[in-house]
């Protein structure tokens, strides 16, 4: 008995000095002398003991639970020399307990099953053909384990047992389970994924380790093991990362399993803009998107968008848009407040369906719908007020006059005459003083003609909602933008040509589910136009004309009169705005557009599951209703009497208002039947879709009056295997009219591959990157609209020509006859162009999807480009037919990321994008020119030329350097003043052979834009920066020539007061511009002088908002509300002169320039009910 109490007690304290394990070791260490010594007898031994020792002796670890093996023993011999599974075997039969070897190495303890009747009371147990030990042994046993106690102290941290959990993981919507799910042990790089049906089995270290679990499209869980080894897991749909539905051709796609180059814009970003139109909300914030707005006229300020750049020198450039499917020609008419996203498609992969219609890519608009819920009222109002973003300061008429008998006096040299200058030293002091307003005015026209601020506003309400059958969206819209004009109607009575435009947006999405099977959408859209301005003169023309106009041509505009003067020019811009020799009266028109779309869906899920139709016919109508009024502008010539006062007298007389009306319409009518497949088989995913699209407009204007149709066939299947490898094909069948018979369609296949490696069991579970993916795709795509007539395959219509022959005695009587000539041969082989596209791309998540990458590569070779035979020499006598001649290549890259995260109450959202794209003609039919540099084939498209000029001839030694070249221009009378060209050639004479590729093109390369977003305590503030590079473009204002009649150029900027004279060069002043001259001159040549480098970066948008807290809301029984101000255009840098926007330089016309583009500042107020 005292044996006994000592051994137990020995067991206690060695637990309580924590060598438990150091017994284990000892005990089974005696068995094994007894072993070896004398022959083993039999002793009593804890299993749990017993299991350590195992784990220790044979390097391995057992996983088990407590409760099973506590008051267990075994009683036997164990030979070290015996495989462990032959011990465990030995060991655990009696204890009515099983082992389970481990795949990840390692065994599991589990209850042997046991019969009905069988006793479940443990005892001590003995293996058969043992003697119980002797009550020495205990005692030598006890000794041992307690003397050893410091020998053994290194077992007291030995790694403990891994515990294994098993279980299943399964979605949240049916239960079904999610086949590649990643768990991840919490701190370790361990981890697995879940088989093809959702099961999974993973080692922990003890009970309180963490898991772990998320799969893409789901929100993560985390999962402390405790005291289980059965953790089963439903994961939540993470609404955000799954409702990331891309919109793809005729359809939708995850996100995460698309193949195709595709960017998205939601409806947040887009009305943070206070613009009039989509267009330009989508300015620097999608990659691949290159945009320019060409002028800020209110109704016309619309951005020219071009996807991936450029790739065809005659066709139309404009890519595809789609309102919810179906093709629109004006989408800048609808309001933001109705667009749920934008989404553009770049590569052939996502365009391929749209065949003939998509090698310029594809923009996709998605408008919103109903959710099932309670009615949801939203109002949106906004204020805002615009102004010009950048206005030339003028020169005065005093810097004028003197300029203007600068350039007299240069010219005598060239000229060979005296020098008489035109204005007197009295008429310049009286320009400057301002006391003869009348006959010696100072006008700077911008000031006169145009307001410093106009005002714009805009409202929304939409009410949307529904239950499960019915759901909806109801959406009205407002919005009236006024343009910077001067009020004229104190010159005319009731007669204002001011810019003005309205739009009134009405639209309403139903959804209905007619029963289980049957869907049915029916959406209705209005949207309706008010434009007013001036008739006759493009709003181009008379800001031309305002900008054109000389500070003392004219005194404007005197006592309510249009005042013209004998002396100086008679430009008077209030003349251009209303004469109707020029205006013709104005004018204003209703434009309405109605567009209708139903769609039925119907599940053929009783055939097979996944198999449904689906068919909906779209109808849309155009009016356009125009309104002319005219009335005769009486203008004045300004006399000055005798005694000094001044009669007016009129030029013109008054006539009664007139009034013309005019209109046009057309109509659009859609049909689609498709078949659509989705189903999944374990891991193995597929969809595919069989579609039959036809469109038909009717137009008047159309030529023949044969409406324009397309019929398309379309296929696509898409297959991947555990979300892990993605393979996709799609296919277009598409044909239109415009072509000869035979050559009307088209087969444009694509194809795409895609390798989600980030879920693959050897990807890094918890390393730094989280996702990744890699995706590529090849394919062709065409464009019909490829420029020239429309059926190009026809010879032009006839026309009769007279005296085409004539008949009788040559020298003496002959006549004349009248004959049919043909306009131009028809080319039975046109066609549209032909693109073929590859794209390779690389999506990338980092830092626990804080930061999301997209990069992508591309290359596009157009062929078939419709062009002009240049080679056929004239000698034939016929105008040759276009063909499809050209080719052109582009290439570039792309990328854009994303970086969101939170700091204390600070959350922050960070990104940017960036693109490049260069183009290249490869082929034009051009006739070879003398000197190679100077062909268009090799060059980019709209590459300029010109000469390269070295700065200017300061002094006559360098103007008589016999070593300089020979100018071709103005008798080679070169003077101190003018431009150093480089006789590039080296032929000893400067002339247009020395032209040479000077810049860049006049499209830039590079687009950019990175934004910001800050929110707090529910302030939040946003800015968007945007900006272009590689664009180069000239100074056609400034670049004097022919054309202009008179130096300065009217109209003249005040920095061209810069310009060079001996005077100023002498004094050592900065000069920028070459002498002034009132002739043609070498100056005026196209080089690198005028030039300019057209690159800038623009705060293109920033807004600064704050949400109303809870309570207040309450109070105010609002369910929220948000004010903010915001701004567009707030602010450019760039490197061109002031008062010229680089991105509307000119319309390429001398005699007219856009109008400017404006800053908008506004506020506004977002309530919902």
């Amino acid at each position: 008995m005292k044996r006994r109490i000592l051994f137990y007690t020995t067991l206690w304290l060695s637990s309580f000095s924590g060598i438990q394990e150091g017994v284990a070791q000892l005990t089974f260490a005696s068995i094994h002398r007894r072993k070896e010594g004398t022959p083993t007898q039999e002793t009593n031994t804890s299993l749990i003991v017993l299991l350590k020792k195992l784990e220790l002796t044979y390097k391995t670890s057992f996983v088990y639970q407590k409760e099973l093996l506590e008051n267990k023993t075994f009683s036997g011999a164990v030979n070290e020399n015996d495989k462990l599974e032959q011990v465990l075997d030995r060991v655990l039969t009696p204890a009515k307990l099983r082992f389970q070897k481990l795949k990840g190495g390692g065994y599991t303890i589990l209850p042997r099953k046991i019969g009905k009747n069988s006793s479940a009371e443990t005892e001590p147990l003995k293996a058969s053909g043992t003697q119980p030990l002797e009550p020495e042994a205990d005692k030598e046993l006890a000794i041992n384990s307690l003397t050893a106690r410091v020998d053994m102290q290194a077992f007291s941290t030995a790694k403990p047992a891994d515990i294994v959990v098993k279980g299943r993981v399964t979605d949240n919507d049916k239960g079904d389970p999610i086949p590649g799910a990643s768990i991840v042990l919490k701190g370790a790089n361990k981890g697995t994924n879940t088989d093809a049906n959702g099961q999974y089995s993973i080692s922990v270290p003890n009970a309180n380790a963490v898991l772990v679990f998320s799969f893409v499209g789901f929100e993560k869980q985390e999962v402390t093991v405790g005291n289980r080894t059965q953790v089963n897991i439903t994961l939540k749909n993470d609404l955000k990362e799954l409702n990331e539905v891309v919109v793809v051709g005729f359809g939708t796609q995850k996100k995460i399993n698309a193949t195709g180059a595709i960017s998205t814009i939601g409806t947040k970003e887009l009305i943070q803009s206070p613009v009039a139109n989509i267009s330009n909300s989508l300015v620097g914030r999608l990659p691949g998107l290159f945009a320019t707005q060409s002028g800020g006229e209110p109704g016309n300020d619309g951005s020219k968008i071009r996807i991936r750049g450029v790739g065809t020198f005659s066709g139309s450039t404009d890519p595809l848009t789609l309102v919810d499917g179906i093709q629109v020609d004006n989408y800048n008419n609808i309001d933001p407040n109705e667009i749920e996203s934008v989404t553009i498609l770049k590569d052939a992969s996502s365009t391929a369906v749209y065949g003939i219609r998509g090698a310029n890519g594809v923009l996709i608009i998605t408008t919103k719908r109903g959710k099932v819920g309670p009615p949801k009222v939203s109002y949106t109002f906004n204020q805002g007020f615009n102004s010009f973003t950048d206005l030339r300061q003028m020169m005065n008429s005093g810097d004028y006059a003197t300029h203007f008998n600068d350039a007299l006096k240069a010219d005598t040299y060239v000229n060979g005459t005296t020098y008489t200058p035109r204005y007197t030293d009295q008429d310049i002091e009286l320009y400057r003083n301002g006391q003869d307003p009348i006959f010696h005015p100072n006008v700077n026209w911008f000031d006169v003609m145009f307001k410093k601020v106009s005002k714009q506003s805009q409202h929304n309400v939409n009410i949307s909602g529904g239950q499960n059958k019915v759901r909806y969206f109801v959406s009205a819209g407002y919005f009236s933008q006024e343009g910077l004009f001067k009020d004229t109607k104190d010159v005319v009575d009731a007669f204002s040509p001011q810019s003005l435009f309205q739009r009134y947006n009405l639209r309403s999405n139903f959804n209905f589910d007619v029963t289980s099977r049957l869907r049915m959408t029916l959406d209705l859209s209005s949207q309706t136009e008010v434009r007013s301005g001036n008739n006759g003169s493009s709003t181009e023309r008379v800001v031309g004309d305002i900008a054109r106009a000389s500070p003392l041509s004219t005194p404007g505009v005197v006592d309510g009169k249009v005042v013209n003067i004998l002396t100086g020019s008679q430009n008077n811009p209030y003349a251009s705005l209303l004469y109707p020799n020029l205006a013709g009266g104005l004018k204003r028109s209703y434009r309405n557009y109605l567009n209708g779309n139903f769609r039925m869906d119907y599940d053929l899920g009783f055939l097979t599951n996944g198999l449904s139709v689906h068919g909906n016919v779209a109808m849309q109508t155009y009016n356009d209703q125009q309104i002319v009024n005219t009335k005769t502008l009486i203008t004045y010539l300004a006399v000055k009497l005798p005694d000094g006062s001044v009669n007016y007298v009129p030029s013109t007389t008054e006539a009664q208002f007139g009034f013309s009306q005019s209109g046009n319409y057309n109509r659009r009518i859609t049909a689609e039947a498709g078949v659509d497949y989705k189903q999944s088989f374990g891991v193995h995913n597929v969809t595919g879709l069989l579609l039959y699209n036809q469109q038909k407009t009717f137009d008047p204007a159309l030529a023949f009056l044969v409406p324009k149709g397309y019929q398309s066939f379309v296929g696509r299947a898409t297959y991947d295997y555990n979300g892990r490898y993605l393979a996709e094909v799609n296919v277009g069948y598409n044909g239109t009219e415009n072509f000869a018979p035979g050559k009307r369609f088209g087969l444009f296949p694509a194809y795409s591959l895609g390798w989600v490696a980030s879920q693959e069991p050897f990807f890094p579970k918890s390393g730094f990157v989280t996702f990744l993916k890699v995706r590529g795709s090849y394919g062709e795509v065409g464009n019909d609209n490829i420029g020239g007539t429309r059926f190009l395959y026809r010879e032009t219509s006839y026309s009769s020509v007279p005296n085409m022959y004539y008949f009788g005695n040559v020298g003496s009587t002959y006549s004349g006859f009248t004959g049919i000539r043909e306009g131009a041969t028809g080319n039975p082989n046109v066609t549209w162009e032909r693109a073929v596209k590859q794209n390779i791309g690389l999506e990338l998540w980092f830092l626990k999807d804080k930061i999301k990458f997209t990069g992508d590569v591309f290359s596009e070779k157009r062929s078939d480009i419709l062009a002009t035979p240049q080679t056929i020499s004239s000698i034939t006598g016929l105008s040759q037919p276009a063909s499809n001649l050209g080719r052109m290549e582009n290439k570039g890259y792309e990328g854009d990321i994303t970086y969101i995260d939170k700091v204390g109450g600070l959350g922050y959202r960070i990104s940017a994008n960036f693109s490049f794209a260069r183009n290249k003609v490869t082929f034009r039919d051009e006739v070879p020119n003398q000197f190679a540099y100077q062909n268009r084939t090799g060059q980019r498209l709209g590459q300029n030329f010109g000469l390269i000029a070295e700065g200017l001839f300061n002094s006559w030694e360098e103007v008589n350097n016999t070593s300089r070249p020979v100018y071709a221009y103005s008798n080679n009378k070169i003077q101190p003043g003018d431009i150093k060209y480089v006789d590039y050639n080296g032929d000893g004479i400067v002339n247009n052979f020395d032209a040479v590729p000077i810049g860049f093109s006049n499209l830039p390369e590079k687009t950019f834009g990175a934004s910001i977003g800050l929110n707090y305590k529910g302030f939040d503030l946003s800015v968007l920066f945007q900006g272009v590079g590689n664009v180069s473009h000239y100074y056609t204002r400034f670049q004097r020539g022919t054309g202009y009649g008179q130096a300065p150029p009217e109209g003249s900027p005040s920095y061209m007061n810069e310009s060079w004279t001996q005077e100023r060069y002498d004094a050592g002043l900065p000069i920028r511009f070459p002498r002034f001259s009132v002739n043609a001159n070498p100056n005026g040549e196209g080089s690198s002088y005028w030039l300019a480098d057209a690159s800038y970066v623009r705060i293109k948008n920033a807004e600064i908002g704050y949400r109303l807290s809870e309570g207040l809301l309450k109070r105010l029984h609002i369910g929220a509300c948000r004010i903010y101000v915001n701004a567009n255009n707030l602010f450019t840098w760039k490197s061109m002169y002031p008062g010229i926007d680089p991105e509307n330089t000119s319309t390429g016309d001398t005699n007219t320039e856009p109008y400017p583009l404006v800053r908008t500042i506004n506020t506004g107020v977002n309530l919902s009910f």
